[in-house]
């Protein structure tokens, strides 16, 4: 019969082992986790057969254009529908332009860098629009500065969330960790280098 001190070691042996198999394989779930969350929110905003058609970013001609999606949510800390006519005076004040049931921010080109709708569908914001969660969506590959864009999103994010009480969720509407900023920041950097080489190349 084990002893109290042999069974302590095997029990300690078995969490130590699942430990190490937890940390080997953690990366492997977390990357499977952000591109099936990036998949998810890329089928219910840009799907040809639902009512948020009129969400899909300007493609200039080429409709075979990659898409990379960044995804933010902005979730109502107390779950309670936001004031619509407070979001729509705070998204206009951002000078945000409103088309078509959602609001777009363009650069000086008037190309736009990312729009906001609701979180919820059919993803219309409108002065009678009921929801508790707003989002925000990115192409990186539609922008010309990926990195500058994504920056300028997190911190319009940054700031509609301090004036309406909401939490900056991921794309699964998880709270944004520094990680998840760190590996979006990281892929608009990779965007950002493969236009410039690409560019390069056309020269």
């Amino acid at each position: 019969m084990l002893s109290n001190f042999q069974i302590f070691l095997v029990a300690g042996a078995t969490v130590l082992f699942l430990v190490i198999l937890y940390l080997f394989f953690r990366p492997l779930f977390t990357r499977k986790l952000i591109q099936n969350s990036f998949e998810d929110s890329k089928t219910m905003l840009f799907g040809e057969d639902l009512e948020q058609g009129t969400l899909e970013f300007d493609e200039d001609g080429d409709r075979a254009q990659e898409q990379e999606l960044i995804i933010l949510n902005l979730v109502s800390m107390d779950k309670s529908n936001f004031e619509m006519n407070q979001v729509l005076t705070l998204l206009k004040n951002l000078d945000m332009k409103y088309m078509n049931g959602f609001f777009s921010h363009r650069d000086l080109g008037r190309r736009e860098v990312f729009r906001v709708a609701s979180g919820i569908n059919p993803g219309f914001l409108e002065s009678d629009t009921k929801t508790h969660v707003l989002l925000m969506a990115l192409d990186l590959h539609q922008v010309s500065d990926p990195l500058k864009a994504f920056e300028l999103m997190l911190e319009t994010a940054s700031s509609i969330s301090e004036k309406l009480h909401a939490s900056i969720c991921d794309s699964a509407r998880a709270p944004l960790t520094k990680q998840m900023i760190e590996h979006l920041n990281s892929r608009a950097q990779e965007i950002n280098h493969l236009k410039s080489m690409k560019n390069i190349s056309l020269k």
